[in-house]
């Protein structure tokens, strides 16, 4: 059994970065929220730094549901856990999965990809300790119909 985790300081980032990003927002707003005269520009800022808030919480939040901190690989299946809560624990079997996306498998070379199977969503980042032996296994052990999905995708930034 092959175990996959994130370095520490990737780890950290995965986990609280959103906590550190967010009061440093709110930091660069509250001069705008206490001389707020109604002006086109200050509610344009405000806007500006509400939606860029609310994207990054939002991205964070959708994070601890699907980034497991440690990926085991074994002859059949993935088994996941270290999630943000720490008591999830996912078992996704290969013949189970129904789409590779993101990253590499759409022809970018870095970014979060994700394996989805039935309900199940899992996503993990370049970042992984030995990400390129992971996304291998996982090209191998797919079943053809996904590995077609996105055959044409990797074969396509191979050749750039």
């Amino acid at each position: 059994m092959l175990r996959f985790t994130y370095k520490p300081f990737y780890r950290f980032i995965y986990r609280y970065g959103n906590l550190l990003i967010t009061p440093i927002l709110f930091l660069y707003m509250f001069p705008a929220i206490v001389s707020f005269r109604y002006e086109v520009g200050q509610s344009i800022y405000l806007f500006v730094f509400s939606a860029v808030i609310f994207y990054v919480n939002k991205l964070y939040f959708r994070l601890y549901q699907i980034l497991p901190f440690q990926i085991e690989i074994d002859e059949d299946k993935i088994i996941c856990s270290q999630f943000f809560s720490r008591d999830k624990k996912i078992v996704l079997h290969f013949s189970e999965m129904t789409k590779l996306e993101g990253g590499i498998f759409y022809g970018k070379s870095k970014g979060l990809m994700q394996i989805k199977g039935g309900k199940t969503t899992i996503g993990f980042f370049h970042h992984l300790t030995n990400a390129n032996i992971i996304i291998a296994m996982l090209l191998q052990k797919v079943p053809l119909e996904v590995y077609k999905q996105i055959e044409m995708k990797i074969k396509s930034r191979l050749e750039v």
